[in-house]
């Protein structure tokens, strides 16, 4: 019998699929509106995120990164303008932006808002959040205007961070009941882990992590423990990562 997978974000996920990395908040701006991260992405937004202290040093980033979404033009990408501790207030971040032409979506100084969620601490740290709930972008320091429409785009599309294996990788079936198997092509030998993740960013499943050669592999996957619903099966190496949705039913 499959285990019952228990989430309070269960409805949500019904709503937009899966969320795999973002960190959900529910959080009032500086205008005390309320920002809830999930409902944006449920509505199809792309949410870029900046943190600053805000200092001179942060200045070159957040503005690349807010003119970057002001460029596309795209009603569906905002950007949110972040102080990193939230200890500096409202007034005197707006105050910054304002001075150094930053135009955010929605500036904060809410610690419910944690850059930590994204890993290391940086300043200023930029990361994008695409529909799908993929970290596309997570850089701390300099912003690439290039990489972060790139990320931008992918974010639209459903893309996660580093999808830059190009090894075809296939699940059949695909919905799956008790087993599914992935396969893969790979170009040299290579250590990968191959791991299955459920809607919340947990890691349900440790399929292998070892060597395999070069040329095409199938790893069969057992499933039966595994609660319905949808997965994201992922392989990764030191070169980047590669991943593709699982339903199982």
């Amino acid at each position: 019998m499959k285990k019952i997978l228990l989430t309070a974000f269960a409805g949500l996920t019904l709503t937009f699929g899966y969320a795999l990395n973002a960190t959900d908040f529910t959080a009032n701006d500086c205008s005390s509106v309320s920002h809830n991260l999930f409902t944006e992405l449920a509505a199809g937004k792309v949410v870029v995120i900046t943190w600053v202290m805000p200092c001179s040093a942060c200045i070159t980033s957040a503005s690349t990164a807010a003119n970057t979404v002001i460029a596309m033009g795209n009603p569906n990408v905002v950007f949110y303008l972040v102080d990193d501790y939230a200890n500096t207030n409202c007034a005197t971040l707006n105050s910054w932006a304002s001075t150094n032409s930053i135009v955010a979506n929605a500036t904060f100084s809410n610690s419910t808002i944690d850059m930590t969620d994204y890993g290391t601490t940086g300043m200023p740290k930029t990361i994008v959040i695409g529909t799908s709930g993929f970290v596309t972008y997570n850089v701390n320091g300099t912003v690439s205007q290039t990489a972060l429409q790139n990320a931008i785009n992918n974010g639209l599309t459903g893309v996660k961070e580093n999808s830059n294996m190009n090894i075809g990788l296939d699940l059949f079936p695909n919905p799956a009941q008790s087993k599914t198997t992935v396969s893969f092509e790979l170009s040299k030998s290579i250590d990968i882990e191959i791991s299955a993740y459920n809607v919340v960013g947990e890691k349900t499943l440790l399929v292998a992590n070892k060597n395999f050669g070069a040329g095409v592999h199938s790893v069969e996957i057992n499933v039966a423990d595994l609660a319905k619903g949808v997965y994201m099966i992922e392989i990764k190496s030191d070169e980047g990562v590669s991943t593709k949705k699982l339903v199982i039913e």
